[in-house]
């Protein structure tokens, strides 16, 4: 029906000598405002007359109820332990009495849910209700419903989604035992007591219903499914002056049960306000089910996902600044990178330079020693054939003695030429603790370009050794037995290239080994011979150089052909001695001895 101002304001006079301005009364209920007035009329009269005040009673919905709270237009409420409770979280409400029911002897124990069905139906659980059509009164009925979906979500069964044959089909109560009569359903969740009333009012015959799920509840009249908790409550609102309170409570108080106000209002008394934290507990379950619908329910329920959504979009937004902080240092690190690179490049070039000019100094030192070897023995052996004239001539060959003179020293002075000149070829000798895997991976890293020509990556097996020796002299040797392997193996179809280093019988060995073209027998046998080569632009001094530099460090250093039916190529082999680490040794690189 219209209930435009819904509320049906009820206004009746208490005192109708005075105007002052009326108490306003909220009543939660879903009756009409007709039944709530002649219900609760009594209640207020007499309470108005005792403390000389007006009274405006309102019938409100629970919606009602908590927009006039909001905007405070009432003083007192008076409304079910659920809707009291979650007044009190929200607006601060205070409750001041409890009403004790007819049918309870306590007040903390005095509404309850029951289930009622057919008396053929058998529901022995409550996940047996999802098999059948249930009705009931209005989703927002404390005991008609909300106390029944706290005990469905303690069962961890979701009333509005699990019953799939849920509906509500409002008031009166009288209407869902109807329907379960008539087979239109099956199962009707309402009050506790409201079959025991249709019983004893006729309306309904005894044994056609029954209510199932029983709990075993001392000195309740009725039969319950659920829990009990406590019925109506009055409450005053924050801004309510607390001696208007205390003067309405005392009226309340001395209300008695054989009254007539008590018994049009169907109850006993009102008593002092009951423990409520179960109810807390049963708000608190409920709040976890998607049935609460007023407005500044769901707005707090969407705060969190409102300061979820700001932090998710402020991690977003500090994740977008750290991946572009993060692109910035990228950046700057590959600039670096790059110019690191160029350095590391420009650095190699200048160690390949210095490598280079230290082995045309070893190539120049070596073709003076050869030259000084090839030339000293005639320029000797014309000093001795001169001397021997000198010996043999007469006094009176005087001129001549002057001239074969004059001979030996143009001879001598050729031979301090030739010695000046192997002296300004020589380089001292520096001996230092050396990590043969570390020389021989920075003499590939060296010959990178080299390398990469031939499309080659050579196999290494190397064993941590070290010894000391001249580092330069070594990697110089190195050089030139890898540069020979390339040479011997750039026209080779898959070329490969294998360096070994191990040590065995306190002798570091190095070996090279390729499968180039290889070299004969003859050649292998002249192979340490100087100016020995088959390169065309070769000056057959390479492997002289290697051999006298190993010797110098008092190594060996030996081939062998690998040219047979199976394999071709050629393996160098090199040993050193490990010597342990002793103070820098400074010695001449002779060319007689290189």
């Amino acid at each position: 029906m219209n209930r435009l101002l819904l509320a049906l304001t009820l206004l009746f006079i208490a005192s109708p000598s005075h105007a002052k301005d009326p108490i306003r009364v909220g009543i939660l209920s879903f009756a009409t405002p007709e039944v709530v007035f002649q219900r609760w009329k009594p209640t207020f009269d007499r309470v108005g007359s005792e403390i000389d005040q007006r009274f405006t009673l309102l019938a409100l919905t629970p919606v009602e109820l908590q927009e006039q709270v909001a905007q405070q237009k009432l003083d007192f409420i008076i409304s079910n332990a659920l809707t009291s409770v979650t007044l009190k979280k929200d607006y601060g409400a205070s409750s001041l009495l409890t009403l004790l029911p007819l049918h309870s002897v306590e007040p903390d124990g005095a509404v309850g849910s029951a289930i009622i069905t057919r008396a053929d139906i058998a529901i022995d659980q409550l996940d047996d209700l999802t098999q059948f059509a249930v009705v009931s009164s209005d989703p927002k009925a404390f005991g008609g419903f909300q106390i029944m979906a706290g005990e469905l979500a303690l069962a961890g069964i979701n009333p509005f989604s699990d019953l799939k044959d849920l509906s509500f089909v409002g008031f009166p109560q009288n209407k869902l035992l109807n329907l379960v009569l008539s087979g239109e359903a099956d199962v009707a969740i309402l009050p506790s007591c409201v079959l025991e009333s249709a019983i004893n009012s006729g309306h309904i015959a005894a044994g056609k219903l029954k209510v199932v799920l029983q709990r075993d509840h001392q000195n309740y009249d009725c039969l319950a499914s659920s829990e009990l908790y406590p019925s109506y409550a009055f409450s005053k609102l924050g801004y309510t002056d607390h001696k208007l309170a205390t003067q309405i409570v005392r009226a309340l108080l001395s209300i008695d049960k054989n009254g007539k106000e008590a018994q049009l209002g169907r109850y006993q008394y009102w008593s002092a306000p009951v423990n409520d934290s179960h109810v807390f507990g049963l708000l608190k379950t409920l709040n976890e089910w998607p049935f609460v619908t007023n407005w500044a329910f769901l707005l707090k329920g969407a705060i969190p996902w409102v300061i979820g959504s700001f932090i998710f979009l402020l991690l977003g937004y500090l994740h977008h600044l750290r991946v572009k902080r993060l692109v910035v240092l990228r950046t700057h690190a590959l600039s670096a990178e790059i110019e690191l690179h160029q350095l590391t490049q420009k650095s190699l070039y200048e160690q390949q330079k210095q490598f280079y000019k230290a082995q045309r100094i070893l190539l120049t030192g070596e073709m003076a020693s050869g030259i000084a070897h090839e030339l000293n023995q005639p320029l000797a052996g014309i000093r001795y054939l001169t001397q021997g004239c000198l010996y043999r001539l007469t006094p009176e060959q005087g001129e001549l003695d002057t001239a074969l003179n004059k001979v030996i020293q143009q001879v001598d002075r050729a031979q301090s030429t030739i010695k000046r000149f192997r002296q300004f070829c020589q380089q001292p000798s520096v001996y230092e603790t050396c990590d043969l895997v570390m020389l021989i991976n920075e003499t590939l890293n060296l010959m990178s370009p080299e390398l990469k020509r031939v499309q080659i990556t050579p196999l290494l097996t190397l064993t941590e050794v070290s010894t000391v020796a001249d580092i330069s002299l070594l990697q110089q040797v190195l050089v030139n037995l890898i540069r020979n392997s390339l040479d011997a193996m750039e026209n080779r179809p898959n070329p490969a290239l294998s360096i070994t280093l191990s040590e065995h019988n306190q002798q570091a060995i190095v070996s090279i080994q390729d499968n180039g073209i290889g070299l004969s027998e003859v050649a292998l046998s002249r192979l340490f011979f100087p100016f020995e080569t088959s390169k065309q632009n070769g000056l057959g001094l390479g492997m002289v150089i290697c051999k006298r530099i190993i010797e110098e460090h008092r190594g060996n250093i030996f081939a062998t052909s690998l040219n047979d039916d199976n394999t071709q190529g050629l393996n160098i082999t090199f040993s050193l001695p490990i010597k342990i680490h002793s103070p820098t040794i400074e010695t001449s690189r002779k060319s007689a001895h290189v």
